[in-house]
This record gives C-alpha cells, structure tokens and sequence, in this order.
C-alpha cells in the first residue's frame, strides 16, 4: 500500500498534463477585441486592436476598424488590457533548485509550471544532463507534458575538470572532438554550449565541426566574454554580456566585423545582480504571486537563510560583483544602441533569480540599465526568436506566427513593471488555466534537491 500511495503522489504531481489547458479551446476562433496591442517589434501599441487566433496561429491582427471577426468566433473583450507576446528566456538551466549549485530533476514540473505561469513560452536550457533535457523537449513538443517550447544545448562542452562535471563532456583531446559533435547532433540540439576550461585551438575544432553538422556554438568563458579573439574563433553568440566597458574592448572596425559575422548576446543581468546580492538587501519581492505561488516554501525558507549568510572578503584586486553588475549594465545598454542583437536570459536558477519570474527582473533590469519598455520587450520576445534562427514562426504579434500571448492588466510600455500583472497566457493557441500551474505544497512531492560539485554555472 505504501508502495501504491508513493506512485499516485508521483502521477499526480504530473496531472497538470492533462488539465492546464481550459476547456474548449482549439475547437473555434478566437478573437481579442479592445485590446492595446503590443506586437514585440519595438512600435508604438495598436490602442484600440483586435487579434484573432484559429488553431495554433494568429490568424489577423490590426486596429478594430480594419479587421473582421469570424462569425463563429468567440470573442474575448481585453477592455483597454494589453495584449503582448509571450516571453522568451534564452538563458536557463531546467536542473531545479534555487540556489544555482542544486539539482532537483525530479521536480521538474515544479519549474515548468513555473515558467509558464509567469508567462515565458520559450526557453532555451544552456546546458543540462542530456538526455534528460531532450526527453522534457520532446514530451512537451508531443503534447504529453506542460511546459514551454525548449531549447536546448544539451550537455555543456568543457576542458579536462568541467566545473559541472555532472552537465558536462569533457574534451581533452582535438581528436574527441567529432564524436562530440555527433552525439549532440544525434539528439538534435539546436547549439554547441561551450565553457571556460578550453583553448582557443579546441574551440575552433568545435566551431569547424559544428558547421559541419549545422550547428553554432554558444560561449560562457568567463572574464572572456566579448573577447574578440572568440570571434575570430567563430562563434555565433555570447551566454552573457562582458563584464569590461564596450568601447575599451572593441575598436570601430572590430564592432563592425562583430556585425557583419553576426555576433550575438544574451543580457543575463539577473544572475548578476544575484551574485552582487543586491536584491537579497529587501525580500518583500519573496511576496509577489509570481514567486509565492510556484515556489516551495522550504526554498524561500532558504534564500532567507542564505540573504543572512555572511560573505568571506574577495581576494585582494577582484572587483567586485555589484561593480560587475553596474558594467554589464552599462554595456547591455551599449550593445543594444550599437545594433547587435541581444537576446534576454537570465541564468537561472540563482539566490533571487527563480525560474520564471526573474525573466520580469531581467526586463526591469534592462529599463533600469536605459531601454525603453518597449526595447526591452522586443528584447524578450522578437529578439528571442531571431537569436536562434526562428524569426519567421514565434515571439512577435504577427500573421501566420504562433499564438504564443499574454493579456496583461496595466501597461508595460509605459511601466515596466506591469508585465507581471497576467491575467491570461495562451500558448500555441491554447489559453491555459493558470491556477492549475500554481503550486500546491499539499499535493506537491516535496521533492528536495540535491547538491552538484560546482564553481560557477
């Protein structure tokens, strides 16, 4: 018998499969009406707009007066509410926990009800044990699970001592670089995460053979990140922006040939601010439904316990993690105003930085760094998409896209802030019953993570 009420918690922690999705959608047209349209391609808002979704698609969208509604539609009056694409976090790790240096597999619906509730449709996990991130991916692109669109790196590739030797291949020799590079695109990753402990030559081997097999290589090499020498290596974009000031690392000619390559970053600020600890100075954030409702409560017992921990001196001539903070920021801003495409990520999980309300920090953070609210939309949305090659099928309010959306009560454009406020998410044009997707510590698991051997993800 205990045997038996174990496996019936376990399957009804899964029952959200089978119950987010409200019921009747998908069956005929469904057309937002009234709404303040906020397409993700940086524009000023429709104000007075209407959106109609058949099937998984936007099937029009235009000011009231030049678009006609179905007959068999059912029409949703958005009554001056926003309506907006939903958010992409191009810098993830579907691992669980809280604190960056744990895993919790076996919660994973935890996170992916999480992401959702908070709005993100898409994500792409930046390094993860492979075959259980290709699994997740899968089973959600069938059907058979909840969660947002993945994608996914697979496992990270690394030196001879990876500092996640549990998320990584470790490359010690130019010769394993093939078979590598195979297995990943047997599992159909769609690109090669690299880390800090290779050289230049193994990085060049890896982009040489990702192009033969149509894969790009995504860099976290530390304080290299930027390093136009990674450039001349050939990959395609940053996992975080640098932590030096832009203009002091790169000249004109080196900006512009960044440009003609292609070069792209993801923002991740929220990590950082994690790390400076700045955000653990004030926890009244703890309180917002966006973390309150997904997350267990033993984890924010945890970072409580943490934001008290006393921190050993840095060693002598380090900067520190707030003045890493206050660059990246600047040069977030830098590189957005120079033209390159960034795409926003938060690295998460970290101390403050949960699974799917830091993507609202990392807007915020953006505004606060000088974008405009309705930069740092596009960044979280339409760049999303146009960061890993799929411009033409997600993440902006466009005919013929996905009907990945979000109804938000205020106005993002004007306050940031305000994307928090959710009332409806439709994914793929399917409205999904938030409630379902909160956490409920009386039927959850309780499932508690367990430590990796790490330094820094």
């Amino acid at each position: 018998m205990k045997r038996f009420m174990c496996l019936l918690v376990v399957l009804t922690a899964g029952i959200v499969v089978f119950t987010a999705e409200l019921p009747g959608q998908g069956q005929r047209p469904v057309a937002f009406t009234r709404a303040v349209i906020i397409d993700g391609n940086g524009g000023a808002p429709i104000e007075n707009g209407t959106l109609v979704v058949r099937g998984e698609k936007i099937e029009v969208i235009g000011a009231a007066e030049s678009v006609q509604i179905p007959a068999n539609a059912e029409v949703r009056d958005l009554a001056g509410r926003v309506l907006m694409p939903g958010l992409a976090d191009m810098h993830v790790h579907l691992v669980g926990g809280w604190d960056g240096i744990s895993a919790d597999l076996l919660g994973y619906q935890r996170y992916l009800n999480a992401l959702l509730y908070a709005g993100v449709t898409t994500v792409l996990d930046a390094g993860n044990v492979q075959p259980f991130i290709i699994q997740l991916r899968n089973e959600i692109a069938a059907g058979r699970l909840v969660g947002p669109r993945i994608y996914c790196a697979g496992a990270i590739v690394d030196g001879a001592d990876p500092d996640w030797p549990s998320i990584s291949y470790s490359v010690t020799s130019l010769e394993q670089v093939p078979q590598i590079v195979r297995r990943l695109k047997a599992d159909r990753v769609d690109i090669i995460k690299v880390y800090v402990g290779l050289s230049d030559r193994m990085i060049m081997a890896l982009v040489q053979e990702g192009r033969r097999n149509s894969l790009s290589v995504l860099i976290d090499q530390g304080h290299r990140n930027g390093s136009i020498d990674l450039v001349f290596a050939g990959i395609s974009s940053f996992a975080h922006v640098p932590d030096v000031p832009i203009f002091s690392l790169y000249s004109p000619e080196a900006i512009k040939f960044m440009k003609q390559r292609g070069v792209m970053f993801t923002s991740s600020l929220a990590v950082i601010e994690s790390f400076s600890r700045q955000r653990l100075t004030d926890l009244t954030f703890l309180e917002h439904p966006l973390i309150k409702d997904t997350i267990p409560p033993n984890f924010l017992s945890e970072l409580r316990a943490e934001a008290r921990r006393e921190l050993e001196p840095l060693p002598q001539g380090h900067d520190s993690p707030l003045e890493r903070f206050k660059q990246r920021s600047i040069n977030a801003k830098t590189l957005f105003d120079t033209g390159f495409v960034m795409a926003a990520g938060t690295d998460s999980p970290y101390p403050g930085a949960f699974l799917g309300e830091s993507i609202h920090r990392e807007l915020e953070l953006l505004v606060e760094a000088g974008l405009r609210p309705l930069d740092a939309i596009t960044v979280a949305t339409r760049n999303g998409a146009q960061w890993i090659g799929a411009s033409k099928e997600w993440e902006t309010l466009e005919s013929g896209k996905l009907a990945n959306l979000l109804v938000i009560n205020g106005r993002p454009d004007r306050k940031i802030q305000d994307s928090r406020n959710i009332e409806v998410v439709m994914q793929v044009g399917r409205i999904l019953d938030r409630k379902k997707l909160k956490l409920n510590p009386e039927t959850d698991p309780g499932f508690h993570p367990v430590s990796q051997v790490s330094l820094e993800k």
